[in-house]
């Protein structure tokens, strides 16, 4: 049988990915932009998420914040890109989508896994959209799988588009406490479109299947918090200081403690996680499937 899809390499002088087009593409079409993990984009992440979103009617766009910078992973070592750098992927792919007659502008949401999920969140809220003069709406929806949640904007108001935020409670990574307090905090600064979900028995980066294994060299932050000041510096809440993301980088080894737990997934779960992603988009956006 033919796919339901096909797959275009999308690459120009602001980012790099693969679109996952539905067969039955025409005007008017749905939209995901899909940021990749610290794994970087795998095929049964990223592009696991793409196909199923595909399959679903819904245009998946897979960027990659990696390849064109020469990183293969930044599970050992996250100072290899700012969170700005993929925050800005995540808005050259909205424009080149919303530019193609293909898509429908309105119905674009952005979505990712751990880290690609923190850039996804990033980009509602109002105090980071301003750094990149993003005041026009542009995003109709974020979803955020296991995003990390240690460095918190301090001004937590969003653009009020809705959001969901699939938590692990097995996660020793980066923790769903963390998520769900953020959540909480931008709740309380107006934006009462989000929903968290906690999965009590999964574990971070749930789409790799099998036993969970052991990152023994992966950065593990879930244990700090830090807060994102307007000026992008950051606050140490525990030390009640100020320091730059450079700064933070370069001492990160007093800050971060090694090693933490991935995969256990099943495939019977994985696909539950997708279907609850296109029910919010259905459900929170009127998202109109093929």
């Amino acid at each position: 049988m033919d796919k339901a899809f096909t797959v275009q390499i999308i690459k120009n002088d602001l980012f790099s990915g693969e679109l996952f087009l539905p067969h039955k593409a025409d005007t008017g079409l749905a939209a995901v932009v899909i940021m990749n993990s610290s794994a970087g984009v795998c095929d049964i992440r990223e592009r696991f998420y793409a196909r199923f979103l595909a399959e679903a009617g819904i245009a998946a766009l897979a960027v990659d914040s990696f390849s064109p910078r020469g990183i293969v992973e930044t599970i050992r070592d996250q100072s290899q890109i700012a969170d700005q750098t993929m925050e800005a992927d995540a808005y050259a792919a909205f424009d080149y989508l919303a530019g193609d007659p293909r898509f429908d502008a309105t119905r674009i949401a952005v979505m990712g896994v751990s880290k690609g999920g923190q850039a996804a969140i990033n980009t509602a809220l109002l105090a980071r959209r301003a750094w990149f003069g993003r005041s026009v709406p542009d995003f109709a929806a974020r979803i955020a799988l296991v995003p990390p949640a240690h460095m918190q904007q301090r001004d937590a108001r969003t653009d009020g588009r809705p959001i969901l935020v699939l938590l692990a409670g097995k996660d020793d990574y980066t923790g769903a406490a963390p998520a769900l307090e953020y959540a909480d905090r931008m709740r309380r600064s107006g934006n009462n479109a989000i929903k968290t979900v906690v999965y009590p028995n999964a574990r971070h980066a749930w789409e790799s299947t099998g036993p969970p294994i052991w990152l023994a060299e992966a950065e593990n932050y879930s244990h700090c918090l830090f807060f994102v000041e307007d000026n992008a510096e950051l606050t140490d809440e525990a030390k009640g200081r100020q320091m730059t993301i450079q700064e933070f980088f370069r001492n990160r080894k007093q800050y971060c403690v090694l090693g933490a737990h991935a995969g256990g997934g099943t495939a019977s779960f994985k696909k539950e996680a997708a279907g609850a992603i296109v029910r919010f988009l259905q459900e929170n956006v009127g998202w109109r499937l093929l």
